[in-house]
């Protein structure tokens, strides 16, 4: 009896320290960032936004945010830093509902003190729900809290230590999404006519586009916009810079064809006038270059276009062209309505042949 008790103590004893050295493992290399910066000299390897981003906005050190969706996800932050003398911390959800973005910008703002927040402001993003949706299956809520008390799914799992470790030291090691590349997805990424007309199916025989009767949008980016602007009035020592990212052509010619551009019109006039009075904001649009949103070599599908026009864009806003006053505001906005005439009526066959 007395062998099977000290055999007992003793597996418990071996069950103990292997549960510590695995959370310890885990605690000192920490994939996720949930603890600290990286330590041993290595990089911090940011290719997992979803898992990633609360633990950064706690952990690491910036005074500038680079917020957006996908589109934003290739500008090269480094490049922002030299230009604007700052640390800057990409901050990024896919599809960048506003809901989400601010969750995450309300974070940081409670972590480091912002000089300025530089968000790539999604069309599509203020038409979208104006709840949260960040936790489920796949983003648990353990990564958004500060206890350490209930991330046992995350210290204690073989996918971490197997897989994700191991992974992040080599990417560290061979300069993948670290620095200014956080979270870049371009790599291998085709870019073109050929895949950009891929995803966009357009019938060539229909002259009278679809009309939408839809007028609940109307609501919805109200209330976007709302929480946007309590946003911006509630931190008047934060400089926001918002930038219209260039959708392709491909993305007004469905709008057309499915009767939603006066929807987008209605977004984007909307977005326009309400956040162009506040004198800590300056907006930047590059929708309407033609020479961008008309070449199809630029993009990979109807939006995401190539860390090439993700430079183009931060060098313009830098050097301060193509941004919204209110002198030339109108003038923006019917030059708009203006390319997209011409996008439907010409452009677009430039890829699907003549119109019949």
């Amino acid at each position: 009896m007395q062998d099977k008790k000290k055999l007992l103590k003793r597996l418990v004893i071996y069950i103990a320290i292997l549960f510590a050295i695995t959370g310890t493992f885990v605690w000192v290399f920490d994939p996720f960032y949930q603890y600290h910066k990286p330590f041993f000299g290595l990089e911090a390897v940011l290719n997992d936004r979803d898992n990633q981003m609360a633990g950064t906005i706690h952990n690491f050190d910036y005074d500038v945010l680079l917020v957006g969706s996908s589109v934003a996800e290739n500008f090269d932050t480094d490049y922002l830093d030299e230009q604007l003398g700052c640390q800057s911390l990409k901050v990024i959800r896919a599809s960048g509902s506003v809901a989400d973005l601010l969750y995450y910008v309300e974070m940081a703002e409670n972590e480091q003190k912002l000089k300025e927040i530089v968000w790539c402001l999604d069309l599509f993003a203020l038409n979208s729900s104006t709840e949260v949706t960040l936790y489920g299956k796949d983003i648990p809520r353990y990564l958004h809290t500060k206890t350490p008390l209930d991330d046992i799914p995350y210290v204690f799992n073989k996918e971490i230590i197997m897989q994700k470790i191991p992974a992040m030291i080599v990417s560290s090691y061979q300069g993948v999404n670290v620095g200014g590349d956080a979270y870049n997805w371009s790599k291998d990424k085709s870019f073109g006519a050929a895949s950009a007309t891929r995803f966009y199916e357009k019938p060539l025989n229909v002259t009278t586009p679809l009309q939408s009767t839809n007028t609940e949008y109307i609501e919805l980016v109200n209330e976007n916009l709302t929480m946007l602007k309590k946003q911006i009035e509630e931190h008047p020592d934060i400089q926001y810079k918002f930038i219209f990212p260039p959708y392709s052509l491909l993305w007004w010619d469905c709008a057309w064809l499915n009767g939603f551009l006066e929807e987008r019109y209605f977004i984007l006039d909307s977005a326009i006038y309400e956040l162009l009075p506040y004198d800590n904001v300056e907006i930047y649009y590059y929708q309407n270059d033609k020479d961008i949103v008309c070449d199809l070599n630029n993009y990979m599908d109807m939006i995401h276009y190539s860390p090439e026009i993700n430079q183009l864009i931060l060098e313009r806003m830098i050097a301060g062209e193509g941004r919204i006053t209110p002198k030339n505001a109108q003038q923006e906005l019917d030059e708009m309505r203006r390319l997209v005439d011409e996008i439907v009526s010409t452009e677009i066959y430039r890829y699907y042949g003549k119109k019949e």
